[in-house]
């Protein structure tokens, strides 16, 4: 049998028809057999069959027959069967893995989980499990749904990236699909210590609901026909913002919690819906997903409806009575399929599924500094003037992006540079790199089909049929895009890609067919495709460098490919900052460690941008937070991003963030090899680290940046104080002053316009750079080592070549130091591993931070002990 338990169904549905039970009209288990691989059972006219596929997580599926299945996409590597056993009793059989457990009732054939000592932390919904017969194109499928309770303190986090703003997502109703700002990633991980994986790859509806608001059109909402030039994939384009209102009535029987859902049909500019004249739905953009999700009180009655929508949407409005589960349904489907993992800590979900689906590569060094971009440069000589006046002006940057359109007379979407523009592209690129600069450039996955490439294209049948769209889906394609991407990029010196509309847009693969098949079984599938084929061919052409790829969406395993997501194009005001740091923080949970945002917005006020005091401040703040997002990338549409276009005040502030990005560069880099080496994140909801710590987990807009800074961004404007909680720990300290505080208690930290609150907490370990200009700059020596007292402490700082897959065959450094608070003694421990060019002895001045010393981004004068370190362990008595 196939060792590799990822793709076992059939096999293990033929093992079963020798123990299949005669009364297939059985309610509950009715008999089971054990293999080597998984165990399997008769219930309810169905196949259920539990699969350990680590000491903690099983993988859960239920068949009605034997209708092929779709391949494997998630979970790539190959693991051995971990050791279960099978424990029967009169009501019950129980599947025991290492470090969890299964448990199935007999009568009914319902699942719980629970730890080793019995410790429910999940069950099924008892007769909710469904898998009822479908058709799609005249193919046979099934509509899949399960679903699961959810006690009253439960919080639930992930899903990806959405634009909702709902952070705790319990209750919550959503569309799972994958649209510009929006990324469907069907995993969630709960304050229980789960986490689950609804393992279907076309559309999902989480906690669906099911009754309608009958809504009658009245009068437009804007009565003169607006145009408004927006980017689409076929160039700038004048979108019509005209606006439509609609009423509605509808009866709820009793005062509670609902959810209610809006679903405007596609992409929209306004979300929009008041219940008894009070907005629970309000959101404007350029454009924005079809659906979106909140929750309401509501008395027993009648209420009224107002909603506002573009005026080409066509809307639906739903609701549902919050019931206290989780219900995951996928409408066409071969298979009910889902895995659950315990922790009960989330970096131990998110590492087993890593170990399953793909570790999450390194980046280059430089990607973890300043990316400088803008829509748009327009020629070379703009872009290396651009990356010179930052040297000149000792604002620090490492990557220089190429937005769309340098391809100019060669075809929208063409990846080939117009040289009138750009011309002698591995001339100009090797400029870039002399100045210390790396250079990043968008392609597209819709090249014109008119085009010289296109045609080829066209000729091999490279696009999904009657779409303009690629299909990668086909190895061939992938491996034809990738040989184009290398001759007219890659060997000119393109160092990254940045991977535009790669959803593919407006969820362009429904009713379509693609290599793979029907589109509609692999609707959120198309990203993970697409990512694959530039990683891939990169890997294959060189070791050198390794592959790094800003990109609009995701699925899956994609963090495999070593990408970066971004949040599309969102608008440049308060309201959508604020939304970006819940999406961020329910994304990376899912597993995705690097994610950032357009940092001021994308849809920008226009040309008062420069001049507009109220503009910068949310400019400042934004670009605040953007310092401790695990990419720092700024963007706007039609705008000149660079930060001396808006005056000194600005200028200085970013300043002031861009140098102490650079300086926590050994955390960051050292943080991100934890992610690499062990599943962890970078970007920390609390829930991850504060478990235990119900009000910690209901913080919407903090979070732990690496394991040690709990970052609190400023959300409002004019703010000049900020309300901070600190999660129950040993202690915290002000990062900008010093000052030693207690835990699980609330704080006002003041915030002038050049602070964003930092704490860090006690037992950390911090290394601080010096103020560089670009990542390389940094060499490990002279390294600020700042001592947190008041707990243990352990922090490896990691060290490489700063590029290349080296690392890969352990060719690297780490030094381990530890902290031990009761004698106050510092170890640092043996260095391990090697890399060329790496220094022999190093310089580490050590400092225990009190007040107004090893404080903010101020270099101590005066350190407690300044070490050279050789390599060997040493201990240092502070």
């Amino acid at each position: 049998m196939n060792k590799n338990r990822i793709a076992f169904v059939s096999i293990s549905l033929l093992i079963f028809s020798l123990f299949l039970v005669s009364s297939r009209e059985a309610a509950g288990a009715r008999g089971f057999h054990k293999g080597k691989d998984g165990v399997t059972f008769q219930v309810s006219n169905g196949t259920l069959a539990i699969y350990p596929v680590a000491d903690n997580a099983v993988r859960v599926t239920f068949t009605k027959d034997t209708l092929a299945v779709l391949p494997e996409l998630i979970f790539v590597r190959e693991q051995p069967v971990p050791a279960f056993k099978v424990e029967e009793s009169a009501s019950t059989l129980k599947v025991i893995l290492k470090n969890m457990q299964v448990i199935v009732e007999k009568s009914n054939g319902k699942l719980s989980y629970a730890d080793l000592s019995g410790s429910v932390f999940l069950n099924e919904v008892g007769g909710q499990r469904k898998l009822d017969a479908s058709s799609i194109a005249g193919q046979a499928c099934y509509v899949a749904e399960q679903s699961f309770e959810s006690p009253d303190d439960e919080s639930i986090f992930g899903l990806g990236q959405f634009q909702d703003g709902n952070f705790n997502l319990k209750g919550i109703t959503r569309s799972l699909t994958q649209v510009n700002t929006q990324i469907a990633l069907p995993f969630i991980y709960s304050s229980k210590g789960y986490g689950l994986l609804w393992h279907e790859y076309g559309l999902t509806d989480f906690n669906p609901t099911e009754n309608f608001v009958e809504l009658t059109k009245q009068q437009k909402a804007g009565e003169e026909n607006q145009l408004v030039e927006v980017t689409t994939t076929s160039g700038t384009q004048k979108v019509s913002q005209n606006q439509s209102f609609y009423t509605g009535t509808f009866r709820v029987e009793k005062d509670g919690e609902y959810s209610v859902f809006l679903d405007l049909g596609n992409m929209g500019n306004r979300h929009f819906v008041t219940i008894d004249g009070k907005p629970c739905l309000d959101e404007s953009n350029m454009w924005l997903p079809p659906t979106a999700g909140t929750l309401v009180e509501l008395s027993a009655g009648e209420h009224q409806v107002q909603l506002i929508c573009k005026a080409d949407n066509q809307p639906k409005l739903s609701w549902k009575l919050v019931d206290n589960t989780t219900t995951f349904r996928s409408p066409v489907t071969k298979k009910l399929d889902y895995v659950v993992f315990y922790g009960p800590s989330a970096d131990k979900v998110i590492s087993t599924y890593r170990n399953l689906s793909g570790s999450a590569p390194m980046l280059p060094k430089w990607a973890y500094g300043f990316w400088q971009c803008r829509e748009r440069y327009s020629s070379s000589n703009q872009l290396i003037e651009t990356v010179q006046e930052f040297r000149n002006r000792k604002l620090p940057m490492d990557v220089i992006v190429q937005d769309w359109q340098y391809w100019g007379k060669n075809g929208w979407g063409v990846p080939q540079f117009d040289e009138s523009n750009y011309p002698n592209p591995s001339g100009f690129i090797k400029q870039l790199h002399d100045l210390n600069a790396h250079f990043n450039i968008s392609i597209w996955s819709n090249p014109d089909q008119n085009s010289e490439i296109g045609k080829a294209y066209v000729a091999e049948k490279r696009f999904i049929p009657n779409t303009k769209w690629l299909d990668y889906f086909n190895p061939e394609t992938r491996k034809a895009y990738w040989n184009t991407l290398k001759n007219n990029m890659f060997d000119n010196g393109v160092d990254s890609w940045w991977m535009d509309a790669v959803e593919p847009e407006n969820d362009a693969l429904k009713g379509e067919t693609t290599y793979a098949g029907l589109g509609d079984f692999y609707r959120l599938t198309y990203p993970l495709m697409v990512s694959k084929a530039v990683y891939e061919g990169q890997r294959e052409a060189t070791s050198d460098k390794r592959v790094c790829i800003l990109t609009r969406s995701a699925f899956l395993g994609q963090q495999r490919y070593g990408v970066i997501n971004w949040s599309g194009d969102i608008g440049g005001n308060w309201d959508s900052y604020r939304r970006q740091i819940v999406a961020g923080l329910n994304y990376t949970i899912t597993g995705f460690p690097y994610w950032t945002t357009d940092i001021g917005g994308f849809f920008r006020p226009g040309p008062s941008q420069y001049s507009d005091e109220k503009y910068h401040e949310l400019l400042i703040r934004w670009f605040q937070w953007g310092a401790f997002n695990p990419v720092f990338r700024i963007h706007g549409y039609m705008s000149e991003t660079e930060p001396w276009k808006y005056g000194q005040v600005v200028e200085d502030d970013m300043r002031k963030m861009l140098n102490l990005r650079y300086q926590m560069l050994p955390y960051i880099y050292s943080e991100a090899w934890q992610v690499t080496e062990n599943g962890s994140t970078l970007m920390r909801p609390l829930v991850m680290d504060f478990r235990d710590d119900s009000v910690a987990i209901a913080q919407t807009f903090e979070y732990l940046f690496g394991k040690s800074i709990l970052v609190a961004p400023v959300t409002e404007p004019m703010t000049r104080e900020k309300t901070v909680y600190l999660p129950k720990a040993s202690g915290w300290y002000d990062f900008w002053t010093g000052e030693k505080l207690k835990g699980g208690q609330t704080v006002i930290k003041e915030t002038p316009l050049d602070i964003i609150p930092l704490y860090v907490k006690a037992g950390s370990i911090l290394p601080i750079g010096s103020k560089v200009q670009y990542a390389s700059e940094q060499n490990g020596d002279n390294l600020e080592v700042r001592i947190y007292e008041g707990a243990n402490g352990e922090f490896t700082l990691y060290e490489d070549e700063n590029d290349g897959y080296d690392y890969e065959k352990g060719v690297y450094s780490a030094i381990t130091f530890r902290w031990n608070d009761t004698d106050k003694t510092l170890t640092i421990e043996d260095r391990k591993g090697s890399y060329p060019g790496m220094l022999a002895e190093q310089t580490f001045n050590i400092v225990k931070v009190s007040e107004n010393k090893g404080a903010g981004d101020v270099a101590v004068e005066k350190y407690d002990k300044t070490i050279t370190y050789n390599g060997e362990k040493t201990i240092v008595k502070l």
